[in-house]
């Protein structure tokens, strides 16, 4: 009878641990997500999206991110570009969109890392709808939508917004025909035009049949800057330097005025007056075999009107050689490249970022 019984008991635990192994193996595989047929829209989009009210793209990757960034990369290609432009965006436009003067479309609910990869600009009136797991190959899909007849509401109402401000920008130019202000506003004014003839591009894609009753909100940005380069060829920038003995800074600076669309001159009556100094100063290496020549530009732009001092430049910088006459050769002439290079994008970065 004892034996009888202490074979239950061996029978009874081998039970209770095969159980207990079995709870484990189904817990075990309750872990990994479980399979689900492929949506419809994975093949097929427009069988649950139509086509004639929507446009769509199908992502994959291997999360859900990458699938979501995939998917919208490849709804913003519809309007030809689908990679983030390496182009910022000045302050004034920054500001004219914070401000509310210039149409901003709402683009906050997609995270960084799809800003950072996608032009989301042309991701206004987008949005991820799906996204589905293809447990057996481990690849996310993600499906990006545009509702057309919402998108082309979105756009319309941008571009009646910013054909107001192209209108406020110009209606504010001041007397003076003649001025950086006056140019700046042209400029300004190109800019947002530009911008209605990306979001009438859009449109054209979205909607056709509405472009020509929007086309009397998009003035040409060419017009535009036709209007501002007229205005530069009549805005004269006399020029003055310091311990300039040859003249080749000012030519310099000169040249640079001219090659920027203003017109250079040496007549100090005008309105602006370009003042820069130079300085140049020797230094020899302890060993005594090289010596160096540092170089120094600093100038601003005097506006006799306003009695404001604008468009701060400096340039400073080394060049070295054995003999210091050589050495002061290399710098002027790397002081003279830089003007050229640089001045006339610091000039335009001025006008840009000034407020209106």
């Amino acid at each position: 009878m004892r034996k009888v019984n202490c074979f239950a008991k061996a029978l009874l635990c081998l039970c209770v641990l095969s159980v207990c192994a079995a709870s484990a193996f189904a817990a075990k595989k309750s872990d990994k997500p479980k399979a689900t047929k492929m949506p419809e829209w994975v093949l097929q989009p427009s069988a649950v999206y139509p086509n004639a009210s929507y446009i769509t793209y199908v992502g994959s990757g291997a999360d859900r991110n990458l699938s979501e960034v995939s998917a919208l990369q490849g709804l913003a290609s519809v309007f030809g570009q689908s990679v983030k432009s390496d182009t910022t965006a000045n302050t004034r436009m920054i500001q004219a969109k914070a401000d509310g003067l210039v149409a901003n479309g709402n683009v906050q609910a997609f995270s960084q890392e799809v800003k950072r990869k996608v032009d989301v600009d042309n991701l206004i009136g987008v949005e991820v709808k799906e996204y589905w797991q293809d447990v057996s190959n481990n690849t996310f899909y993600a499906i990006a939508v545009l509702d057309k007849a919402k998108a082309a509401d979105i756009y319309t109402n941008m571009i009646k917004k910013n054909a107001g401000a192209i209108d406020t920008v110009l209606k504010n130019i001041g007397s003076d025909k003649y001025s950086f202000d006056s140019f700046g506003s042209y400029d300004f004014a190109e800019e947002i035009a530009i911008e209605n003839e990306k979001n009438l591009n859009k449109i054209s894609v979205i909607n056709p049949s509405l472009v020509d009753g929007l086309k009397s909100y998009c003035p040409s940005s060419k017009n535009f800057h036709a209007k501002k380069m007229e205005i530069a060829k009549n805005i004269p920038i006399c020029v003055q330097t310091f311990n300039d003995e040859h003249g080749r800074y000012k030519q310099a600076f000169s040249k640079a005025i001219t090659e920027a669309g203003f017109k250079g001159t040496f007549d100090d009556s005008v309105r602006y007056t370009l003042t820069a100094k130079f300085e140049f100063e020797r230094s020899d290496t302890t060993d005594k075999k090289t010596i160096r020549c540092r170089y120094n530009c600093e100038s601003y732009i005097l506006d006799s009107k306003t009695g404001h001092q604008i468009v701060p430049f400096a340039i400073k910088g080394r060049e070295s050689h054995v003999d210091y006459t050589e050495a002061q050769r290399k710098a002027e002439s790397a002081l003279i490249g830089k003007i050229h290079k640089d001045f006339s994008e610091a000039l335009y970065k001025y006008i840009r970022s000034a407020a209106e």
